[in-house]
């Protein structure tokens, strides 16, 4: 039972620009249960990237959310540890009722060891428990489905050493009339978010509580389709806040003077060409090249001699070109216009469809020697492998430091493939160089061949 979602026009920024910050304090010498009890504080913030324009302008605030972001909401959890001198459940109960009530239904009170019917429920049943207290979103990104993915995305990262995660679905705010709040309604609360945590892996347990096992491959699964889910809504919000930024088409005036004729014209051509550098946002045809960056650079403030270095660096580019050469000699120009230019040469993984690839590598034809750039292709590295310009908030400059292959012994690495590979879940982990006309037509041609037939 899950409530409809908000459309994507109605969130407050973008979701791909959230950042989870963890935050973790303990004294050098653990005192009462500190060292058994582990409190986990994850920050949610939204940073503002330095080419981002706001609407109304951007004030001192925007500053501040390009270096520490702005917190939307956080979350709470807490790891009891195993194998120490400390009864669990006891660690539990001195912290508060909430974490007592989740620790009692898995735990012995009497030994702080788990119970018959918690060993019976996961794969392996030893380590450490890691509880996940509590979920908050301010009132305005609410109901975009982002809490589930949020505290996936923090299990994650803290339950390595844990045989499962714990949760008790639960009211995390009271509404104002708390009085009036009827048992029905709260059972009715506590079911939609039970549906919300069931949708990232957990499955009841006893007494109301439920169970994530992280040994199983499920949680990992549905963390991916979360993943996927939360990109799409990044695309519908950009492609919303896109189109709010075309003019309105001006009202025909009925037989305008000469003057007034030359610049309705104007501001036609302006509102044409505004249009058609829109239209090339996620191309992948080097052709749209000049006209995305042309677009971009009417849009900014950027000194304009840089302006003319990128626009003439652009115009160069063949399909044999090293654009991390190109990179590097506009390193020094706005991080904006850097991201732009990255940005009108190449084109984001996410816009081209590798799967027919994939599936029959012998299709690439012309495509097989288009070039591929990402920061960690090969897994040698410790991080994932990004892309570059705008293709997710970690995407790398462009530069020499970038690795660089073909698209056909890119499908031959087939562990950068594998799921949990070293690939960005966001942007896939590559950017392609724009495909020539011979190689766009190869691109549909194959890509249409390989879509089935409407029934």
């Amino acid at each position: 039972m899950t409530a409809s979602r908000r459309p994507a026009r109605e969130l407050p920024g973008d979701p791909s620009r959230l950042r989870l910050v963890y935050t973790h304090d303990h004294p050098i010498e653990p005192c009462d249960f500190e060292d058994t009890l582990e409190q986990w504080h994850v920050s949610v913030r939204l940073f503002h990237t330095e080419d981002e324009e706001c609407p109304q302008g951007c004030s001192e605030a925007c500053e501040q959310a390009i270096e520490e972001g702005t917190e939307i909401g956080h979350l709470l959890l807490c790891r009891l540890r195993d194998y120490t001198a400390d009864n669990r459940w006891e660690a539990a109960d001195a912290e508060s009722g909430d974490l007592e009530s989740i620790a009692s239904t898995v735990l012995d009170p009497r030994t702080g060891q788990y119970t018959d019917a918690f060993d019976e429920a996961i794969e392996c049943p030893v380590g450490d428990l890691l509880i996940l207290d509590r979920v908050f979103l301010d009132k305005p990104w609410r109901g975009f489905g982002l809490g589930p993915v949020l505290a996936a995305e923090a299990i994650r990262r803290l339950s390595g050493g844990c045989c499962a995660v714990a949760a008790e679905p639960g009211m995390a705010e009271w509404p104002d009339n708390r009085e009036e709040v009827s048992e029905s309604y709260r059972q009715q609360a506590r079911r939609k978010i039970a549906a919300l945590w069931e949708s990232i892996g957990f499955t009841p347990f006893q007494n109301g509580i439920y169970l994530l096992d992280p040994a199983l491959r499920q949680p990992g699964e549905l963390l991916t389709q979360k993943r996927n889910e939360l990109l799409q809504l990044a695309r519908a919000y950009r492609s919303q806040a896109a189109a709010l930024t075309i003019l309105p088409e001006p009202e025909p005036e009925p037989e305008p003077a000469p003057a007034a004729a030359r610049a309705g014209r104007a501001v036609n051509r302006q509102l044409q060409a505004r249009e058609d550098w829109l239209a090339t946002i996620g191309s992948v045809r080097a052709q749209d090249t000049l006209i995305y960056l042309r677009g971009r650079c009417q849009q900014a403030g950027w000194d304009s001699r840089d302006k003319r270095t990128a626009l003439a660096l652009a115009a160069e580019v063949t399909s044999e070109t090293d654009l991390r050469e190109l990179g590097a000699q506009i390193q020094d120009v706005h991080f904006g216009l850097h991201k732009a230019f990255a940005d009108a040469i190449t084109f984001s993984a996410d816009s081209f469809d590798v799967g027919p690839f994939r599936a029959d590598p012998s299709q690439l034809g012309p495509l097989a020697g288009v070039w591929v750039y990402g920061s960690n292709l090969h897994g040698r590295y410790v991080g994932r492998s990004h892309g570059v310009g705008d293709a997710c908030q970690h995407a790398r400059s462009l530069g020499p430091h970038l690795e660089r292959i073909s698209l056909s012994q890119l499908l031959e690495l087939e562990e950068f493939w594998r799921w949990n590979g070293p690939r960005c879940s966001f942007c896939s982990g590559w950017s392609g160089q724009r495909l020539t006309e011979e190689q766009y037509a190869h691109y549909l041609s194959a890509t249409v061949t390989s879509r089935p037939a409407a029934p």
